[in-house]
């Protein structure tokens, strides 16, 4: 009997506490991260630098605006974060389905209107460029261009001569996981046209509609009421970055929202009491994460915090098979993400090689730019590339060294790596656009950005637009901070991670996907559009922060009344 009893309790501590403890741990992390850029987004403000007064002049050279808020700032947020909360109760009174429909209507409907008032014809992004050269090549079927002389460095050919991006080859000899992301483009242009700008920004406005209506669902597996979505609803209308993210002519949003698709089957797959049903839907999950992925290959950070999810929730419903089906399944989505640059090395005849070591996206992200901001992009990596005649031992070597020595100058001079980090954190998470006005910019409109576009990006509107968004960045931290705090105080009072599997997994899903994001991004290569998907995820967590305030001030209300 005391055996017994001895048993049930070290079932009990291994089976409850023990992951309910490292989730707490998880969450405090978190909490702490969001807690930094909460004192980031108040203390500094960053904006980009222009070249010119005109449209198309701005650059990635940025000016951090430092100091004690003003009263104005600290006026607006509280009145904003009180706006939010009213209009949450107000939205929570209207039947949830109806909510949800009118809600994926107006983000649709907004980014329409942004992206015709843009109305770009052509893009002047570097990356994108040479996707779409690639992209229109292929389906020209002048895979001549694709040669390794052709255009090579240094040709003096008129058509080489004038080219302001490399040739196929070169570009993808750089990057070869960038197959991926040219499919897309290769996708839409071979459905809607060569060079439809236009097209590919409404496919993104179309995928971001869609993974708003996702992160609906995965809020209320989170743990979001009527008032919690109410929240939701209220906080997305608001974010203006994301009605803006779809300007962007590169496959991010896309790619996010097919990863964190692939997260949400998985959840429900979880739930599914037939073995064969769970299992099927489990790998369909990763089969889809694993597309994501191809489409944007950093989002394997969301791949990864799905596992830990999945190990939690399997610990709770004590369902072990699901365990291997998902690490299994994650390993041949792994293998399937070589299939591109596999495919477009047959289909063109070249090998392009290794690319690029991995290490040198690090030995970026503890790099000083002279233009850019800390930790941005700089010519470091190809200049080792041509230095060494793509040599990849060489190259990472090379890298080894660098980052190797910035460690250890951050060591010896610990002043001098706080503020590295504190000027790359503050302009990947404390510039208010996230990019999103910068790439809305960059090319050229049929309507030379006349209207709501010039409006917004140079006018009168520009500063208000910025100033809003400085302060709606800050009431998303504070919120986001307060749903935090509400969801260890559930889970201490509750004694349990969740109520079921998909709880548990959804909640996880949402701390480690975060905490990978911004792990990734102190190191890895920086820009603010990188991290807009991460902090497009607190959404859900800043409206669980609102319920929280609604519950705490009914509370309140209750033991006065």
């Amino acid at each position: 009997m005391v055996r017994q009893r001895k048993a049930h309790k070290e079932q009990s501590f291994f089976g409850c506490v023990l992951p309910r403890w490292l989730v707490e741990i998880a969450l405090g992390l978190q909490v702490a991260i969001v807690l930094l850029l909460l004192a980031l987004s108040i203390c500094f403000t960053v904006t980009f630098k222009r070249a010119s007064p005109q449209l198309g002049s701005i650059t990635e050279q940025v000016d951090y605006h430092f100091g004690a808020p003003s009263i104005a700032f600290l006026l607006g947020s509280i009145l904003l974060c009180g706006l939010i909360v009213v209009l949450a109760v107000v939205v929570s009174k209207l039947p949830k389905r109806w909510a949800l429909i009118a809600l994926l209507a107006y983000v649709m409907l907004m980014q329409i209107i942004w992206l015709t008032s843009l109305n770009l014809v052509s893009y002047t992004y570097q990356d994108s460029r040479s996707l779409m050269d690639a992209a229109d090549i292929l389906l020209k079927g002048d895979l001549g261009q694709f040669s390794e002389s052709y255009c090579a460095r240094g040709a003096t050919q008129a058509e080489c001569v004038g080219r302001s991006i490399p040739s196929a080859y070169s570009y993808f000899s750089y990057y070869p996981f960038q197959s991926g992301p040219m499919l897309w483009y290769l996708i839409v242009f071979a459905l809607f046209g060569t060079d439809n700008i236009l097209a590919f920004q409404i496919v993104s406005a179309v995928s971001i509609t869609a993974l708003v209506a996702i992160l609906w669902r995965l809020g209320s597996l989170l743990g979001l009421d009527e008032r919690g979505h109410g929240a939701f609803v209220v906080l997305v209308s608001m974010c203006v970055p994301l009605l803006m993210f779809s300007a962007f002519v590169y496959p991010n949003a896309v790619g996010f929202f097919i990863a964190i698709c692939g997260a949400w089957v998985i959840a429900e797959g979880l739930r599914l009491q037939k073995v064969w049903l769970s299992a099927l839907t489990i790998v369909v999950g990763f089969l889809i994460c694993g597309i994501g992925t191809i489409f944007k290959t950093t989002y394997q950070i969301v791949v990864l915090a799905v596992l830990v999810a999945v190990v939690f929730a399997v610990w709770n419903s004590r369902r072990i098979w699901q365990l291997p089906v998902s690490v299994v399944s994650a390993l041949v989505m792994y293998a399937s993400s070589k299939l591109p640059t596999v495919w477009l090395q047959a289909r063109t005849g070249e090998n392009f090689g290794k690319g690029l070591p991995m290490l040198s996206w690090i030995a970026l992200g503890l790099g000083s730019p002279d233009t850019r901001p800390p930790g941005w992009w700089s010519r470091f990596s190809l200049d080792a590339f041509y230095q060494t005649g793509n040599n990849y031992a060489l190259q990472t070597q090379i890298s080894k060294d660098f980052i190797r020595e910035r460690v250890m100058g951050f060591m010896e001079s610990p002043k001098e790596g706080l503020r590295f980090f504190l000027g790359k954190l503050a302009s990947e998470w404390s510039e208010p656009s996230f990019m999103t006005s910068l790439y809305s910019e960059i090319g050229d409109s049929a309507r030379h950005f006349s209207g709501l576009g010039s409006f917004l990006l140079i006018g009168r509107g520009s500063e208000i637009l910025l100033r809003y968004e400085n302060v709606f960045q800050t009431v998303v931290y504070f919120l986001a901070l307060v749903g935090l705090i509400g969801l260890i105080h559930s889970m201490m009072r509750e004694k349990a991670i969740g109520d079921h599997a998909s709880q548990i997994y959804a909640r996880v899903l949402v701390c480690a996907s975060f905490i990978g994001g911004f792990l990734c991004y102190l190191f890895w290569e920086a820009k603010g559009i990188y991290t807009l998907p991460f902090f497009i995820l607190l959404l859900p967590v800043a409206a669980y922060g609102i319920q929280s305030l609604i519950c705490f001030g009914n509370t309140i209300r209750g033991r006065f009344s």
